[in-house]
């Protein structure tokens, strides 16, 4: 049977199922359908042979074996084939919700960003700029937070402090672009990290001292510097 063949074949079997149901009072879906007969061709208790050609009478007992389950009352494997389908219909979608929820993210902060990576700074007013400047991207990129809340402010400043003082901004300033954009994504990742777990160790009522944590995060921190330094020729490129 040709490819072009089997499937009109299928859709046939599908279609009649369907009205079928309809015919019985239970509408379905041409999906739900769709999903059942796959089931009942796989299943090797129906002793459907997949290479070769659907007789008359193999798709006579389709026809029923899916009719069967399809009208079956309470019926455990119905509602994982109807789960099935759910998942199926609606996780792509969702995927491309993300995806440009992303897409949305990352346009918004590129202005930001490119501030932060394109700066050339060299007092120490416009260094206190700068640093304000990465708390206020970790703000916006982590969403936890307005950059105008004091609170989330205090908060997300005193994580960054504690995992990447403002003394290594001028090791950040060496880095290569992408590496400038690469650690400001690590850093709202490790900032937010901290800053989840020490809500969670608040509200459950016991407060956490996060030295260790911030002490572990900051080692990690100078080691990723380094290597970076060391891949982009010894600290000595710029962006």
């Amino acid at each position: 049977m040709s490819g072009a063949h089997a499937e009109s074949v299928i859709k046939n079997i599908i279609r009649e199922i369907v009205q079928q149901c309809a015919a019985r009072g239970h509408a379905v879906s041409d999906t739900l359908v769709a999903f059942m007969v796959k089931a009942v061709v796989l299943d090797p208790r129906n002793c459907f042979n997949v290479d070769r050609t659907l007789t008359k009478q193999d798709v006579q007992k389709l026809e029923e074996l899916c009719l069967g389950k399809l009208m079956e009352e309470c019926s455990p494997s119905l509602d994982t084939i109807k789960m099935q389908v759910h998942f199926d219909m609606n996780y792509t979608s969702r995927r491309e919700f993300l995806e440009e929820i992303h897409r949305v993210l990352e346009s918004r902060l590129s202005s930001v960003s490119r501030e932060i990576t394109d700066s050339r700074v060299k007092t120490r007013e416009e260094f206190d700029a700068l640093y304000c400047k990465i708390i206020t991207y970790i703000q916006l990129r982590s969403g936890m937070g307005s950059p105008t809340d004091d609170t989330a402010l205090k908060e997300a400043t005193a994580a960054l402090q504690s995992v990447f003082p403002q003394t290594e901004l001028g090791a950040f300033m060496v880095l290569l672009k992408r590496d400038k954009e690469q650690q400001l994504r690590e850093l709202t990742m490790i900032v937010t990290g901290i800053r989840l777990f020490n809500k969670a160790s608040k509200k459950g009522g016991e407060e956490t001292d996060l030295q260790e944590l911030s002490i572990v995060h900051h080692a990690t921190h100078k080691n990723t510097c380094y290597h970076r330094q060391c891949y982009s020729g010894g600290g000595g490129a710029r962006a």
